[in-house]
């Protein structure tokens, strides 16, 4: 092994896996696996140095082990991404098998067999979370990490299908080409690696905190901000479709009777069953104390009246026995359609409003839609 590789690999190895520490205080997932990943690796590195310092046999197999259980965490972190849990009995396995070649390649004297079963066990390892990934790889920095994996995985098959032509029978292994090679790829590879997963862990923490500024914490549905960046998204494409307003009845009631306790409660049981019963296209939100707005994209009034029905029976029927309270709990809905010459999504919200005031007017607990709309359509069937 060079002086150079020497030192850069394991203080490489070492710094991705404090980093890997620090993201992991972020909450990022994986990044516990990565972190011990790279600790692993980078202490099979080090085992010359330390071979050199305190000569003994068994330096080669603890090197081999450390290998393998950095690539063991490896794939748990890429799968921890892609597919939890797949296979992990079967590459402990690989694992413990490449554990005991390695070390009957060193008992036996056969530093081939030991290094053939290291190297393609890693490329088991590795390879084994690149077939879940697949279906998964959506976003650039899964594709990234798949594409930097893929690399890892090959580096590791070729070496291990090559070591006839990389290390002669009379020559040390650290003075082999097989042991360049080694050092060189992980320099390259590896930094590779450990960008793309420090990049898609970065992203991960950024899209969460991003997702909980566009989210109402109480009911978990988008809030203003969000509400807007999702119809900012739907409003690149020509879309047609209705917007649901829905308000709770007497709501100051319930907190006046019931506790303001009770009443986030039923906020987030109303914010349950618009989430359940809504298309998976929706855009839904809550626009502020009881008030919640619902974008259906690609469905007409009578469509979104059906879903706004459905919504208010499942609410009146069961929210309040569910709570045990001794008074009902119902909620008024105002429906509008997206016309072709709105300025924006608010040029129907504001219909539907007006809907809503309409059920409110009406005795509340109802589905109203926009009264313009209910001419309109009353005289297309007279027609």
């Amino acid at each position: 092994m060079g002086q150079n590789f020497a030192f850069f690999l394991p203080i490489m190895m070492a710094s991705f896996g404090i980093a890997f520490v620090i993201v992991w205080g972020w909450g990022a997932r994986g990044a516990g696996y990565w972190s011990a990943a790279f600790f692993c690796v980078g202490g099979g590195f080090v085992i010359p140095a330390a071979a050199r310092a305190l000569p003994m046999p068994g330096w080669s197999l603890i090197a081999d082990l450390l290998f393998a259980s950095g690539f063991l965490l490896f794939s748990q972190a890429l799968l921890d991404r892609w597919r939890p849990g797949w296979l992990l009995p079967t590459r402990v396995a690989i694992w413990a098998l490449s554990g005991a070649l390695c070390g009957l390649g060193l008992v036996t004297g056969t530093l081939p067999l030991e290094l053939v079963a290291s190297d393609f066990a890693c490329f088991l390892l590795i390879a084994i979370p690149l077939v879940a990934a697949r279906p998964a790889t959506r976003s650039w920095p899964d594709r990234l990490l798949f594409a930097a994996a893929t690399f890892v995985a090959l580096d590791n098959l070729v070496r291990g299908a090559t070591v006839p032509l990389t290390l002669s029978a009379d020559e040390r292994f650290l003075a082999s080409d097989y042991a360049f090679l080694m050092q060189a790829m992980a320099c390259v590879f590896g930094l590779f690696l450990a960008l793309a997963a420090l990049a898609a862990s970065v992203s991960d923490i950024l899209a969460r905190y991003r997702d909980e500024a566009h989210r109402d914490p109480l009911s978990a549905l988008l809030n203003r901000r969000g509400f807007e960046d999702r119809i900012e998204r739907l409003d690149r494409h020509p879309w047609s479709g209705s917007v649901i307003l829905c308000d709770i009845d007497h709501f100051k009631a319930v907190n006046d009777g019931f506790g303001h306790a009770a009443g986030d409660r039923v906020i987030a049981a109303l914010a349950d069953i618009l989430r359940a019963l809504s298309p998976s296209d929706a855009v839904v939100a809550r626009f502020g104390g009881e008030e919640f707005v619902m974008v259906l994209p690609d469905r007409d009034a009578a469509r979104a009246a059906g879903i706004a029905e459905d919504v208010r029976q499942c609410f009146a029927t069961e929210v309040a026995a569910r709570m045990g309270m001794d008074r009902p709990l119902t909620a008024s809905f105002g429906l509008s359609v997206r016309k072709a010459d709105d300025h924006s999504i608010h040029d129907a919200i504001a219909r539907a409003d007006s809907a809503l005031y309409d059920a409110k007017t009406l005795g509340r607990n109802r589905v109203c839609v926009q009264r313009a709309l209910t001419t309109t359509n009353r005289a297309a069937r007279r027609a």
